[in-house]
C-alpha cells in the first residue's frame, strides 16, 4: 500500500518530514490507492444501423475487433473508432456505440469520419469491459481523468501489448476454467494501466495529473510530491526540481496539471489521510498529521471542503455527517 505500517508509525509519532516513500513513480501511487478492480467482459456482435446503449455507472473499455463505430457520450464527445483502436471510460459516464454506417444517432453529431477503406465492413465486434476505482475518496483524482480515452489503432492493427493481453482475456472468457474470474480481472487492470500509461505519453491535449506524468520536467515534480507527502515543499524547491524558474514551473504546473503546484499537494495529502481514515489504520489527529495541518479543527474544514464529509464520517465508513 501507498502508506502502510511505516506511515502510520511515523504518523502517530508526528515525525513525519524527511519521510520516503517506498514508491517509484506516480502512476503507481495513484493507482495503488484508487483501488483499481477489473469487473467483467462481453463481446457484441452487431449489424448495420444498429446501436448499443450504456447507463453511467461503471468505468469501461471497448476494443473493435471488426468493423467501426461511433462512440457518443452524454457529455458530448464523439469520436470515430476502427479495427483496432481502444477507448476507455474512466469516468463512467453514459454512451452510446454505434456502427459507424448508421447517420446522426444517440446522443451528439457525427464525429471526422475514420477511414473506412482501410478496413472491412461488417461485421460489427467490439469486446467490452467494465472496471472500478473501489476507493470513495478518490474522486478529484478520477475527475482528473479524460471522459474519453482514445487509443488509436497502428497502421499494422492493434499495439503488441494490447494485443497479447486481449488475447488472454478472449481465452479466459471463451474457456472458462477455475480461477477465471480473478484472471479475467487481473488481465482488465494491467490493460487499464498499460493504457493510462500511454495516454500520459502520447496525448499532451487533456489537462490533468495524468497529462502532468507525460511532461518529463513536471514529471519530476509530481514525483518528489508524492515520493515526501509531508516534507514542507516550497515553490521554489519543486521549481529547481523540474529545472525551471519560480513562475514558469507554478504557470506550467497549472496549465497542464490543472491546479497549483501546492494546491495539488495538499489534495494529494487530504487524499491519503482520507485512505487511513476510511481503513481505520489512525485517529484524526494523526491523518491532520499526515495531511500536514497543525490542528484537527484545520484539517476538518479542509477534509470536508475536499471530499463533502467530515473525518469522522470518513473513520467510521460513512460520506456524510
Amino acid at each position: 500500500m501507498i502508506v502502510d505500517e511505516a506511515t502510520s508509525v511515523l504518523a502517530r509519532q508526528r515525525a513525519l518530514r524527511g519521510y520516503r516513500l517506498p514508491r517509484q513513480d506516480v502512476l503507481s501511487d495513484v493507482l495503488d490507492l484508487i483501488r483499481l478492480r477489473g469487473e467483467s467482459i462481453e463481446v457484441y456482435e452487431m449489424g448495420e444501423a444498429q446501436s448499443k446503449a450504456f447507463d453511467a455507472g461503471r468505468a469501461r473499455f471497448h476494443f473493435v475487433e471488426h468493423g467501426a463505430f461511433r462512440l457518443d457520450t452524454a457529455t458530448n464527445d464523439a469520436v470515430s473508432l476502427a479495427a483496432g483502436d481502444l477507448v476507455l471510460l474512466p469516468r463512467g459516464c453514459a454512451h452510446v456505440l454505434t456502427t459507424i454506417d448508421t447517420p446522426g444517432s444517440g446522443f451528439g453529431s457525427l464525429p471526422a469520419p475514420v477511414d473506412l477503406h482501410r478496413f472491412a465492413s461488417g461485421p460489427f465486434r467490439v469486446l467490452t469491459g467494465s472496471f472500478q476505482f473501489e476507493s470513495v475518496s478518490v474522486g478529484p483524482l478520477v475527475a482528473g481523468l479524460p471522459n474519453v480515452m482514445h487509443l488509436h489503432a497502428e497502421a499494422s492493427g492493434a499495439p503488441e501489448w494490447q494485443s497479447a493481453i486481449l488475447r488472454f482475456v478472449r481465452l479466459e472468457a471463451s474457456e472458462p476454467a477455475p480461477g477465471a474470474a480473478l484472471m479475467i480481472s487481473r488481465l482488465i487492470d494491467l490493460l487499464v494501466i498499460r493504457s493510462l500509461r500511454e495516454w500520459a505519453t502520447t496525448r499532451p491535449a487533456h489537462s490533468g495529473w495524468l497529462r502532468g506524468l507525460g511532461d518529463v520536467r513536471l514529471g519530476r515534480a509530481l514525483a518528489a510530491m508524492h515520493g515526501e507527502p509531508a516534507r514542507e515543499w516550497k515553490l521554489g524547491e519543486l521549481a529547481k526540481i523540474a529545472a525551471m524558474s519560480r513562475s514558469h514551473f507554478a504557470e506550467r504546473f497549472t496549465k497542464v496539471v490543472g491546479e497549483p503546484p501546492l494546491r495539488y499537494l495538499a489534495r494529494w495529502r487530504l487524499t491519503l489521510a482520507a485512505d487511513l481514515l476510511r481503513n481505520g489504520r489512525v485517529r484524526i489527529s494523526e491523518a491532520a498529521s499526515v495531511a500536514g495541518y497543525g490542528s484537527d479543527a484545520s484539517f476538518s474544514r479542509a477534509f470536508k471542503a475536499c471530499f463533502g464529509y467530515s473525518p469522522r464520517a470518513a473513520r467510521n465508513g460513512g460520506d456524510s455527517n
